[in-house]
């Protein structure tokens, strides 16, 4: 079986284990970081609350964020291994809020935790 294949077989897997916020692209390629995930969210709460959920089935899970060049939006950035150990990496992007991000330069990248994902989830949660 090639790669791909198994990549694949891999991700229908993982998607099918578990109950995971939907997607609105899954990149499936033979190389570097071979699954990516592109949420199917654009607030800090849908975000927030998608890579959290991610970051429970994977092993390893770092998040960063970034702000763009122009200043308007931040990506978050899940990335960690199935459970067989596949790198994946799941992202999505929220528009940029100073009191969200009060020290996020622009075209700056910045490591933070995942129960700060798990807080603004549930900041959201409570708010709704």
């Amino acid at each position: 079986m090639n790669r791909l294949l198994i990549f694949l077989d891999t991700i229908r897997d993982h998607l099918d284990s578990y109950a995971l916020p939907p997607a609105a692209s899954v990149e499936v390629t033979t190389w570097a970081a071979p699954v990516s995930v592109q949420l199917d969210a654009d607030t800090v709460t849908g975000v927030a609350y998608g890579l959290s959920t991610w970051a429970a089935t994977l092993d390893g899970s770092r998040v960063t964020l970034w702000r763009t060049s122009d200043g308007t939006r931040v990506q978050l950035e899940l990335t960690g291994r199935s459970p067989c150990g596949i790198p994946v990496r799941v992202y999505g992007g929220v528009p940029f809020d100073p009191v969200t991000f009060p020290d996020l330069p622009v075209q700056t990248d910045q490591d933070m935790p995942v129960w700060l994902l798990r807080q603004w989830a549930r900041a959201g949660e409570e708010a709704a």
